[in-house]
């Protein structure tokens, strides 16, 4: 198992699978860093037929600060009290759709390179299967995934209800993109692309 953390949480991806931690990687820092407003998904997980862009929220204990953020289309950026400065941040769909794109886009720029260039070794395997037929291949599957902890639950609307909202709202941002969006958390997420070790 490859593990990987992230939030004070820790990932484990299946043996084989290639796992890059975005912003942890030479390209992000010194290349796709140096563009304004750059940001990008956490994981970038390749396991033979299964590409996944994982981005994790994990608001356990900060629930109040965040609660704003799981409006979809930052309906509540104006309305719930928080005590963090929320000016230059967006509900999570948005948020989400964003890092999805800038990450594609970071991709493409990590191509563009040599393939002897130090920047776009880390990216190598992501890079083929992308390049080749697999990508727009229907039975190779491209997840999206926002991986959601939190007690978000209230009284008029269960956290599963919350994260199908999420969910939809996502999917339409990423409609120009041939993808399967999930939001998950440690109770829903699916064991064959990453599970939660302790």
């Amino acid at each position: 198992m490859v593990i990987k953390e992230e939030s004070r949480l820790k990932f484990g991806f299946p043996d084989k699978s290639t796992v890059v931690k975005f912003d942890s990687t030479l390209f992000y820092r010194d290349y796709f860093n140096r563009f304004p407003n750059s940001k990008g998904v956490d994981f970038i997980s390749l396991d033979k037929n299964t590409l996944a862009l994982i981005e994790v929220k994990n608001c356990t204990g900060d629930e109040a600060n965040c609660r704003w953020r799981i409006a979809p289309d930052n309906k509540k950026k104006d309305t719930v009290h928080t005590e963090v400065d929320i000016k230059e941040r967006d509900s999570l769909d948005i948020e989400m759709a964003h890092k999805v794109a800038m990450t594609l886009a970071a991709l493409c720029g990590a191509k563009s390179f040599e393939t002897t260039k130090g920047c776009r070794k880390e990216f190598e395997t992501i890079l083929q299967w992308m390049s080749a037929d697999a990508f727009s291949d229907s039975t190779k599957k491209k997840y999206m995934i926002l991986f959601l902890e939190g007690d978000f639950a209230c009284r008029s609307r269960s956290k599963k209800t919350i994260m199908k909202s999420l969910q939809d709202s996502i999917n339409k941002k990423l409609k120009w993109l041939n993808c399967q969006v999930s939001v998950v958390d440690s109770g829903t997420y699916d064991p064959k692309i990453f599970q939660i070790v302790s």
